[in-house]
């Protein structure tokens, strides 16, 4: 769960209102007469039209671009670079590849946080009182007023901000997760439920995404702590060629645990936690499976553990990992399959934490055990996870995953008997 004090942002869509109130005609002439005066080289004339664009629209990434890049052709540097990051904010990636490849620019994460167009805030004032008990509903109301993934991915997360909010009774006092109906019914949960609502409108609007578990730092951790269990669940999603991560829970509340009055939640829309880049979430999430860090040299668990915040650069990177193969394996395999191919990977990487591999393992046997049709093969794999859920037990600190002891032994007696009559 998001443990940690925040910083307060200011959101784009509140600065809309001046857009709203200009020409659309008028933006449009003014970007073809700057196009026309560039291509016919009147460079000052040119810069000072694309000016006038962005005056109009302080979101037009094409005029941004063409500032950034004929400044730097006039030798200013500083003023494109100024230009450029105003682009990563909008996500453009032409200038996030100028930065970091011709102007060597380390770009930190304030400059990748994900902005919210102002019409696309128009887009939910349409949708947001409208009646919704359930994802379905949800999702037809978003498609009636997008038809990108991008935006509509923006348009949950604004329904999200308005209508959810976090489930802080069973944050403190424990409970059973939700399912995503019941999360949507009642209005509330927290990472479970806010993932799983992520990875189901995903489905929806078929877009390829991931649903993982990692480690963030709670308010009492101490660098050199062992990550004994995940604490955090969020998503990653493929948009526009490329993975992004994506964290609803954390990008619309916050736990307030600073002042005189206890910890409580309270609603923030944040959306720098939505739509980032996966090597700037390394910082505060770092996902079990090192597969969903995409990088080839994946930051070591210990990199994590060993400070207080962001990544200890001492700490030596792990070896070469072919994520994207690792990445189009998962795509193919069935749920059940994936998730405990994910927790093999977690294990391997983080040897304190077993809780991941045992749960998987476990499910994946029961999966199999509740088919009267299992194959003697499946019945063969069943028995093999059990085995090592159960070897696995003793290493667990966690009391809800040494409960599982006789459940295993139990799916093992079931499982021979099963194997003894299987053709």
């Amino acid at each position: 769960m998001k443990t940690f004090s925040f910083l307060s942002i200011s959101i784009v869509m509140l600065m809309g209102n001046a857009l709203r109130a200009q020409d659309r005609q008028q933006i449009d002439a003014a970007y073809k007469n700057a196009l026309l005066l560039y291509e016919q080289k009147d460079t000052f004339k040119a810069i000072a039209e694309f000016e006038k664009v962005v005056q109009l629209d302080a979101d037009h990434k094409d005029a941004l671009y063409h500032l950034a890049t004929m400044n730097y052709a006039l030798g200013d540097q500083p003023t494109a670079i100024k230009f450029l990051k105003r682009g990563v904010h909008l996500h453009d990636r032409r200038a996030l590849t100028f930065l970091r490849d011709q102007l060597h620019q380390k770009i930190t994460y304030a400059d990748t946080m994900q902005y919210i167009d102002p019409a696309t805030s128009e887009k939910f004032d349409k949708i947001k009182n409208l009646n919704a008990p359930t994802l379905n509903d949800i999702t037809k109301n978003i498609l009636s007023v997008s038809s990108n993934a991008r935006e509509q991915l923006q348009l949950l997360l604004l329904w999200s901000h308005h209508a959810m909010r976090a489930d802080g009774a069973r944050f403190f006092n424990g409970g059973f997760p939700l399912s995503t109906q019941q999360a949507i019914q009642k209005r509330t949960g927290l990472c479970d439920e806010y993932s799983n609502i992520v990875d189901e409108f995903c489905k929806k609007i078929k877009v390829q995404s991931f649903r993982v578990t990692g480690y963030v730092r709670y308010p009492d951790f101490q660098p050199g702590d062992a990550l004994r269990q995940t604490n955090h669940a969020w998503n990653f999603v493929y948009l526009d060629s490329s993975w992004v991560a994506c964290d609803l829970f954390w990008s619309t509340t916050a736990l307030d645990a600073e002042g005189s009055t206890p910890p409580h939640f309270v609603k923030r829309l944040e959306p720098e936690y939505f739509l980032g880049l996966p090597n700037d979430f390394l910082n505060h999430h770092l996902p079990a499976d090192p597969v969903f860090q995409f990088d080839a040299s994946p930051v070591a668990i210990a990199a994590f553990a060993n400070s207080p915040d962001g990544i200890d650069p001492q700490v030596k990177r792990m070896p070469y990992l072919n994520y994207q193969d690792s990445i189009k394996t998962l795509l193919k395999l069935s749920p059940e399959k994936r998730l405990l191919k994910m927790a093999k990977h977690a294990y391997s990487y983080n040897k304190d934490n077993p809780n991941e591999l045992i749960k998987e393992s476990y499910n994946y046997a029961v999966s199999i055990l509740n088919d009267k049709v299992s194959t003697k093969n499946d019945l063969k794999s069943a028995k093999q996870c059990l085995a090592l859920a159960k070897s696995l037990i003793p290493l667990s600190n966690d009391g809800d995953i040494k409960a599982l002891k006789e459940s295993c032994d139990a799916g093992l007696t079931m499982a021979d008997k099963r194997l003894a009559t299987a053709k």
